[in-house]
């Protein structure tokens, strides 16, 4: 059944919701790694530790991210705004150049420089409409340096102001 919602007023909507900006990432069976701008980023329960997000069906990463059954999700400092521009944009490995990472206990890559990150195993995915819900069960997790968060409100980047 088809929505009888406008789209474009509904991502308005959406847009009205304040978020973190987190990157997501993986790697393939021959060591390349992929990571896509995720906002749909939730933390789900502590006790197992569990995290959500949400990927686009046709997204290159999540096919990796099913094959590798592993993980990263790194939270972005408010200076980090060319990785998410970069990780934003559709492609395969080529966009994780010039990003530095470490391998996290998984094998995932962690994003230096993020003000935190969890490193996961996948739990279960879900159908989201469009999107497949991923449920990441988290292995390690860190906080990083203490910098402002990257934040997306209506459609662009924000700060915090104190």
């Amino acid at each position: 059944m088809n929505s009888p919602l406008d789209p474009k007023a509904l991502r308005q909507v959406f847009g009205q919701f304040c978020t973190g900006v987190t990157v997501v990432c993986a790697t393939d069976a021959q060591g390349r790694r992929y990571g896509i701008t995720v906002n749909s980023f939730s933390s789900l329960s502590l006790d197992p530790p569990l995290a959500l997000f949400a990927l686009i069906r046709d997204s290159e990463t999540l096919k990796v991210i099913k094959a590798a059954g592993a993980f990263s999700i790194n939270i972005l400092a408010d200076s980090q705004q060319d990785i998410s521009n970069r990780l934003a944009k559709k492609g395969g490995p080529e966009k994780m150049d010039g990003v530095v990472t470490r391998p996290g206990v998984t094998g995932a890559p962690i994003v230096e420089g993020s003000i935190g990150h969890m490193d996961c195993t996948l739990h279960n995915s879900y159908d989201g409409g469009d999107h497949v819900i991923l449920v990441g069960q988290i292995k390690q997790a860190a906080v990083g340096e203490p910098l402002p968060p990257l934040l997306y409100f209506r459609s662009g980047y924000r700060t915090v102001v104190d």
